[in-house]
């Protein structure tokens, strides 16, 4: 197995009626087990937190005149490719 793969053993502490859930949508055959519905749970918060930190840094960077300058110029320096597919991107 790779680094970027490799899983790593973690202690955490939950709140006991989120492994209760946990276990009913285990015994239900909605999820696989407690460990997978963590681990689907934890990738999702880091999605949406990334997007989150990747929206900040959008919104801080729209303050920058020379960002909002490279952005139209390369915008611009695209248009005439854009226009050869149909405008499908």
């Amino acid at each position: 197995m790779n680094a970027k793969n490799a899983s790593i053993r973690y202690t955490t502490v939950l709140p006991a009626k989120y492994v209760e859930e946990l276990k009913q949508l285990t015994a239900k055959k909605f999820i696989p087990s407690v460990n997978s519905g963590i681990r689907e749970a934890i990738e999702h918060y880091l999605s949406e937190a990334r997007r989150e930190l990747y929206a900040q840094k959008m919104a801080e960077a729209a303050k920058d005149p020379k960002f909002i300058e490279r952005t139209l110029d390369t915008q611009n320096a695209y248009t005439h490719v854009d226009s050869e597919v149909g405008g499908q991107w």
